[in-house]
């Protein structure tokens, strides 16, 4: 099975949770480092591990959001509010 993560994160974590249940992940040469292969059974697979890493994959990113909010604010400013929306410029004629 080939399975394409969004980011280095959660393919580490993935990996993680492959290594837990015994699996070996891989990847082919020149395959992209958050591109993981991985040699199970479909079922067990899709029940366990999938499932699994879709429970927990939400909870590193908070983590990180929360960590970053913070670290903004205590080091650099306290107001970590996003930019603000401007009306699109008019165009010329």
């Amino acid at each position: 099975m080939k399975f394409s993560m969004p980011d280095h994160w959660s393919a580490r974590l993935f990996i993680a949770l492959c290594h837990r249940y015994g699996f070996k992940p891989f990847q082919y040469a020149r395959q992209r480092s958050t591109t993981i292969m991985v040699k199970a059974p479909r079922r067990f697979f899709d029940a366990v591990v999938r499932r699994q890493f879709s429970d927990v994959h939400a909870d590193p990113w908070l983590y990180f959001e929360e960590t970053t909010e913070r670290l903004i604010r205590e080091a650099i400013h306290a107001d970590s509010t996003d930019a603000e929306t401007a009306p699109d410029p008019i165009a010329l004629p």
